[in-house]
């Protein structure tokens, strides 16, 4: 009877303690919060039809950390005129300018087009592009900017064609309008931009074939940045005028005096490095505008908290003098200062195209994205499950630090290496980047470290170079450890599905994993996130990798000879605009000085010794046939020196790279044949 007794106890322990373990295996589970702003709960809760007249608000509110801050609550002129200098990127006049100046405008240093989107509804398309064209400008020192498609980065998110379905595309029809967000997803996931003559616009929403699309990507965006949010709430007069404004961020902490000037001098400090600013407003509504006819206004300020925005604008400049007077009497804000916004319905409306939104406007600073870099299609595969890019941010409100994770699998009969890595992140954090090169494991001893980013990123999309791994499994996994700066919160981007939205047909493959520690890890869509269908929710990974099979096809030339990291028989005066026309190539070009400083100057005259970089890291010297003595042209000097070293007078007068420039036969050795050419070459000029 003991003896039973004594069994029926151990069993009812083995009970308790697989029970233990069943609840602890639970209550460690990754417990998600969703994080949301007053705007899409409001948004949320319309019935179907009036959100599809209504655009979807942005989900999430972009608050700066206190130790950011408070960096620009001091003064940061030298500060950002030592970046802009370092970078070697910005003229004079760039640098010149800072954000504590009183006006500033992009249109003085550009020349920017002012465009009429038309019947099109394609304002988030121009506004978003307009801040990649005027981003390449200031990084090529150049004041032309390049001309990109909206009507392509339009029809690319539309899902139904005259003769097919895009299945990756947005639920949404031509006409229907968009969101900046949308924009930047096209300028990421590899369908854009195209350049305009490849699909030139056009005033219409007619329905087109999907073989349409079918155009060379140009250029591609690796890095965008959300700006901070600034929400508002108003005091008014009996007239409807704004007596005061309280500031304040997405927790409802209100900003001090210091602390909202500093705000704005991110903001502006980006229109400075960086370029424009797309933004939203309210701008259907007539009673905003400070006259009777919308498009004869010049200033614009909405001081109403119940309205909604249904319009996309493009931020070019600032006026802190901008007099308040200047505004509609009823609307008008309490304070001067207004910023200088780009419309997009041509030169015959507003102020020449461009218009005066106050500080004050209700909208104007809560839903602001800004390109800070592009490149041309470096890359042969992307992997990616977030083609639409980070919609909704989920936190944990445990820790800083945190883990996400990406499994893919690839074409086993390729050979590739990962060498970039491109992650939406929601918060300022530090991250590492791990890589399991052979199989989806997450294991800590089957990940190589291939990537760290001490420096702080900023809310957005940031693509990363990596130490070049070579993936040999018909899988891989990246792994990401996030860092926040502040908060003690693991905060992370997804791609999900929302109702009734134009992101109702988004899936997942359900290859999405979170860790608190590294160790263990979960399935996303084996979680539970009220509101939110984890399984059709992914997290913001993107992968790119170059074929093996590719590297001795890196690049080209029809007209040069390229041999042995060598760039050979470029003329002389040959510019850098020149070369490049010249040269083929899948990677971004970059061109140095034999300092290496970055050449910027498209009409920059090449010289022998200069270096051109491809992205992939491969570099090659070029050679100007017969400039020995590399300055780019050919004079009497570059004569004498092969003379001289022919003869035998001066055998040590010329180093490799000159002797290769005075090999004007191209057969690899000096001969008289040489220095007959070069007295040819001289005496045409």
């Amino acid at each position: 009877m003991k003896k039973i007794i004594k069994d029926y106890k151990k069993r009812i322990l083995l009970l308790i303690i697989f029970a233990l373990m069943f609840l602890s295996s639970n209550v460690f589970a990754i417990d998600l919060n969703w994080e949301t702003t007053e705007a899409y709960k409001k948004w949320e809760e319309l019935p179907p039809d009036e959100k599809e007249i209504i655009s979807m608000p942005q989900s999430f509110s972009i608050d700066v950390p206190k130790s950011i801050l408070e960096q620009y609550e001091i003064d940061n002129t030298p500060r950002l005129i030592n970046s802009l200098l370092n970078d070697n990127k910005y003229n004079f006049k760039t640098v010149s300018a800072t954000s504590s100046d009183k006006k500033y405008n992009l249109a003085d240093k550009l020349n920017i087009r002012v465009e009429n989107q038309g019947i099109t509804n394609e304002c988030w398309a121009f506004s978003t592009i307009k801040a990649m064209e005027t981003n390449i400008a200031l990084k090529s020192g150049l004041s032309e900017l390049k001309d990109f498609s909206e009507r392509h980065m339009d029809y690319s998110s539309v899902r139904n064609f005259t003769d097919g379905t895009n299945d990756k595309a947005l639920n949404r029809k031509t006409g229907d309008g968009g969101l900046p967000i949308m924009a930047l997803a096209y300028l990421t996931n590899g369908q854009g931009a195209v350049l305009e003559d490849d699909m030139p616009f056009e005033n219409n929403t007619n329905p087109i074939s999907i073989k349409d699309l079918n155009k060379n990507v140009d250029t591609i965006v690796t890095d965008y940045v959300v700006l901070p949010t600034i929400n508002k709430d108003y005091r008014k007069d009996i007239k409807g005028n704004t007596t005061s404004v309280t500031y304040y961020d997405n927790n409802g902490n209100v900003y001090t005096d210091s602390e909202l000037k500093a705000l704005r001098k991110i903001i502006k400090e980006h229109i400075i490095k960086n370029g424009a600013i797309t933004a939203m407003n309210a701008g259907s509504k007539a009673e905003y505008y400070n006259n009777g006819s919308i498009f004869s206004s010049t200033a614009y300020n909405c001081n109403d908290t119940n309205v909604t925005r249904d319009h996309a604008v493009t931020i070019v400049g600032w006026d802190d003098n901008y007099s308040k007077n200047n505004f509609k009497e009823g609307k008008r804000p309490s304070t001067d200062g207004a910023y200088i916004v780009l419309n997009t319905y041509g030169t015959q409306s507003f102020d020449k195209g461009y218009i005066y939104i106050s500080y004050e406007d209700f909208f104007i600073e809560t839903d602001l994205y800004g390109v800070v870099s592009t490149s041309s299609v470096d890359y042969d595969n992307l992997y990616q499950y977030n083609e639409q890019g980070g919609i909704l941010n989920l936190d944990t409100k445990t820790k800083k630090v945190g883990y996400f994770a990406n499994t893919f699998s690839r074409d086993s009969r390729k050979e590739e290496t990962l060498n970039n890595v491109g992650i939406t992140v929601c918060d300022y954090v530090n991250v590492e980047i791990y890589v399991n090169p052979n199989n989806t494991s997450l294991n800590k001893d089957d990940l190589v470290l291939v990537g760290k980013v001490n420096s702080v990123l900023e809310p957005g999309y940031h693509r990363i170079g990596i130490s070049p791994i070579k993936l040999t499994g018909s899988d891989f996994a990246i792994v990401i450890k996030q860092t926040s700066i502040d908060e003690n919160m693991f905060k992370f981007s997804v791609e999900t599905n929302v109702k009734d939205s134009p992101y109702s047909m988004i899936t997942s493959e359900n290859r999405s994993y979170v860790s608190e520690d590294g160790v263990k890890w979960e399935n996303l869509a084996s979680l539970n996130v009220d509101g939110i269908d984890v399984t059709r929710t992914d997290v913001c990974i993107k992968g790119f990798t170059i074929e093996e099979d590719n590297s001795s096809k890196n690049i080209s030339s029809p007209v040069y000879n390229i041999d042995n990291k060598y760039i050979m028989n470029i003329n002389h005066n040959t510019t850098k605009t020149e070369l490049l026309k010249n040269i083929k190539t899948n990677f971004e070009i970059k061109i140095y000085d034999e300092s290496y400083n970055e050449i910027f100057k498209d009409n920059e005259i090449l010289r022998t010794g200069m270096k051109l970089k491809l992205s992939n890291n491969e570099e090659y010297t070029l050679i100007v046939r017969g400039d020995n003595n590399s300055d780019g042209r050919i004079s009497i000097l570059d004569v004498s020196r092969l003379s001289s070293y022919y003869t035998g007078l001066k055998k040590n007068i010329l180093n490799s790279e000159e002797l290769k420039a005075a090999d004007m036969n191209l057969d690899g050795k000096i001969s008289i044949l040489d220095v007959a050419q070069m007295f040819v070459l001289y005496n045409s000029l």
